[in-house]
């Protein structure tokens, strides 16, 4: 990214490809030149799975956009959802013996770390590198300790990891376009920090209609994700299946609000949704049984699959819904509430549903790219960077 000239960030994702320009000036302050999308192809879970019909969508939006604001790019940062980055959790410790910390203390943690995920990940990049915790002699501390005198130093860091294989199918893609992958972002990681608190433990659960994406944010800093290979549609297609009803008919169910209605009058499904000579008495409890039993074994899998998030079954902690889809989202956010609010103290359950929110992991990553972020490691394109952050420049190449 260079002061002055435009800079371009894509979000791959498998609905739709978004991109969006922005132009940063001296004080890093930033303004949107423009902004466009298209229905993607070639992509799968966040993955490349077709070179030359993805590479033929992005060569057209791409110079489309170019020719909008003239100007030819040379790079773009890449916002991804795939599946494949890897969460790894790891400290590193230094004995002080009373001494005084100083940065070589620091770098002499990270260079031991970087060697021991590297060695034992040689297929994967390291996308983003976040300080979980400082702790000096047992103390947990808010920033890093420079200067503070004591025994034993410990630093907790959350590693975030991608295969390179898939980023070369990113260039590859993007090769017709003649432009380089700049940096690229964990899409949950920018979803986050522009909606929840992160500083408290806050866990994100984002609702999409084939795939669940789950993110653990504590201390201002992601400490977990992982992916479950069901969404919304499950949903759907269990009712489908159960009452012998076309998943086009159940989607139109859906669409109506058919559950947000209590009127006596819509206790059952009506004739409209069945063709001719089909029509069965099916009745909306029967329907919220379902899709309650489905909420249900889908909140368990989460709890159970994750060993991380067990404790939140027996403390009050706070948790938020996104849901993507907003006939969907209409429709399920009180089953979601009621399914967990006995074992949650704060619930949030919000729609993705505007433009302006579908844009979020692309604009937020304009502004992490302005402001950086304080726990991460990497030097964000163009940000200030912390001592930190210019020892991992150093040793982290």
């Amino acid at each position: 990214m260079e002061i002055g000239k435009p800079c371009l960030f894509l979000e791959l994702n498998d609905e739709k490809f978004i991109l969006a320009v922005a132009q940063y000036d001296d004080n890093l302050n930033y303004k949107i030149l423009d902004s466009t999308e298209a229905k993607s192809e070639g992509i799968l879970n966040g993955k490349i799975i077709d070179i030359e019909a993805s590479s033929n969508i992005l060569k057209d939006i791409i110079t489309s956009i170019e020719k909008k604001i003239n100007y030819t790019f040379k790079n773009i940062i890449v916002i991804s959802n795939q599946k494949n980055f890897e969460c790894i959790n790891i400290s590193g410790f230094k004995k002080l013996s009373g001494s005084q910390i100083i940065t070589e203390d620091i770098s002499y943690i990270l260079n031991n770390i970087k060697k021991v995920i590297s060695d034992n990940n040689p297929e994967k990049s390291l996308i983003h590198l976040f300080n979980s915790n400082f702790i000096l002699d047992g103390s947990v501390l808010k920033k890093l300790p420079t200067g503070l005198h004591g025994q034993f130093y410990n630093q907790h860091l959350t590693f975030f990891l991608f295969p390179k294989h898939e980023i070369k199918n990113m260039q590859l893609a993007l090769k017709n376009c003649n432009i380089n992958i700049e940096r690229i972002i964990f899409s949950e990681f920018v979803h986050g920090i522009k909606k929840l608190n992160t500083e408290e433990l806050s866990v994100l659960i984002n609702f999409k209609k084939e795939k669940i994406i789950l993110s653990v944010f504590e201390n201002s800093s992601l400490n977990f994700s992982e992916h479950f290979n069901f969404g919304s549609n499950i949903i759907l297609r269990d009712i489908s299946k159960v009452c012998s009803l076309d998943i086009k008919v159940v989607k139109k169910i859906f669409t109506n609000n058919f559950f947000i209605s209590d009127q006596s009058s819509e206790q059952y499904l009506d004739e409209k949704y069945f063709e001719e000579g089909r029509f069965r008495s099916i009745s909306k409890a029967h329907l919220r049984e379902i899709i309650n039993a489905r909420l249900d074994e889908i909140i368990e899998k989460i709890y159970k699959k994750n060993i991380n998030l067990t404790h939140l079954k027996f403390s009050k902690k706070k948790i938020h819904f996104f849901l993507e889809d907003l006939d969907i989202f209409n429709n399920l956010s009180k089953n979601i509430e009621n399914n967990i609010k006995n074992s949650l103290d704060s619930v949030f359950i919000s729609s993705i549903s505007t433009q302006d929110e579908r844009l979020v992991p692309v604009l937020s990553s304009i502004e992490l790219v302005a402001k950086g972020w304080e726990k991460e490691v990497i030097p964000i394109v163009h940000a200030k960077k912390s001592i930190i952050s210019r020892l991992f420049s150093l040793f982290f190449k």
